[in-house]
């Protein structure tokens, strides 16, 4: 029964946490409009006089249920569960607020006199429901439609490069220690390599053991030596070369690449490509408020930290144990050697207790 009343509350918590994370309260729309999304269960009395939304509907401990919480309540919950509720208006209003929010308001004054509001897990969602509710908050005035045409233009015409594709070559590369190392694969691949023939090559003969074992693939090169893997660049004068011939064909003298030399073998080329401003205008709206809500958290988070924080001892940090990999492991107490990390070992050890017999 506990653990009910537990499940209970975090999940009328977590509604309330999603209710005010999508967007503005619906209670900011006059009570007609708001009553539009469910215009047959729309009280007669109430379609007029937005000040009844105040009126108290019932009281459950510390907890005061309104008019406007029912109704927003109501508006949250599918029009499915809605019509099993009742076969009137009036009957599925009651229903609601006896077997939805009146009890979930019972199970909720329940789990604090139990004091089931302090358990960690309890107050970590409170605490996550209040975190969700400042961000929204922070970045409201940043929205995408809020973005004019102009700063949209402006951040195309900032940031080009990020909207064109540059051409590109698929390079496959055996490189070795000299040239006349080079020429000599060259001669014995011929002027169109058979596929399997320079995959066994590579994989014996290339010094970069990055790639020998995928025949030496470069993946797309760009004019600058980049590739799709920022920490793979390669010479630029392998796509010099590679450029002046045709695609399928090989580079037919070695490329001197530092002080190695390359057999370059093109693949495919792709052409140079780039994307207007009107297919871009979304996606640019929706980088510019993200950015705004990420300058306005960040200008709350400074304002706030020397108000707010009264002890911060980094040092502790080092009494929490956790490798590079990102695993934690069991704290221990202070003066306690780690484990040993060595090994088990493979095979038995005659020189073990319990080793050969």
């Amino acid at each position: 029964m506990r653990l009910t009343r537990v499940a209970s509350l975090l999940l009328a918590l977590s509604a309330a946490v999603m209710t005010c994370v999508v967007g503005p309260s619906l209670l900011e729309a006059p009570l007609a409009r708001r009553f539009e999304r469910l215009p047959d269960l729309v009280p007669p009395a109430l379609a007029d006089n937005a000040a009844a939304a105040d009126k108290v509907v019932a009281r459950v401990g510390e907890s005061t249920i309104t008019v406007a919480e029912l109704e927003k309540r109501m508006s949250e919950a599918p029009r499915s569960f809605l019509a099993k509720l009742g076969s009137t208006p009036d009957e599925i209003r009651k229903n609601f607020l006896e077997q939805v929010v009146v009890r979930d308001a019972i199970l909720a004054e329940e789990a604090r006199a139990r004091g089931l509001d302090q358990q960690r897990d309890v107050r970590d969602r409170v605490r996550g429901a209040l975190r969700a509710m400042i961000l929204h908050d922070a970045g409201a005035g940043a929205k995408p439609e809020d973005i004019t045409d102009e700063e949209v233009r402006a951040h195309f015409e900032a940031n080009k490069g990020k909207f064109a594709v540059p051409q590109r070559i698929g390079i496959f590369r055996i490189l070795v220690g000299s040239e006349a190392e080079a020429k000599s694969i060259l001669a014995e691949l011929g002027g169109s390599p058979d596929p399997k023939k320079w995959n066994d090559l590579a994989r014996d003969k290339s010094l970069d053991k990055s790639n020998h074992l995928r025949g030496g693939n470069l993946g797309l090169v760009a004019e600058d030596g980049s590739t799709g893997q920022a920490e793979n660049r390669v010479d630029p004068a392998l796509y010099k070369a590679a450029l002046a011939v045709k695609d399928g064909t090989m580079v037919p003298q070695p490329v001197k690449e530092g002080d190695r030399w390359a057999v370059v073998w093109k693949r495919q080329s792709m052409s140079q490509s780039s994307r207007s401003l009107e297919l871009e205008a979304p996606t640019i709206r929706a980088a510019i408020a993200d950015e705004r809500k990420r300058t306005a958290v960040q200008a709350l988070l400074e304002k706030l930290r020397p108000e707010l924080i009264k002890e911060l001892n980094v040092e502790l940090c080092d009494m929490v144990t956790v490798t590079a990999a990102g695993e934690l492991q069991r704290a221990q107490r202070p003066g306690v050697l780690p484990r040993s990390k060595r090994a088990a070992t493979a095979s038995p050890d005659e020189n073990q207790p319990g080793g050969l017999r």
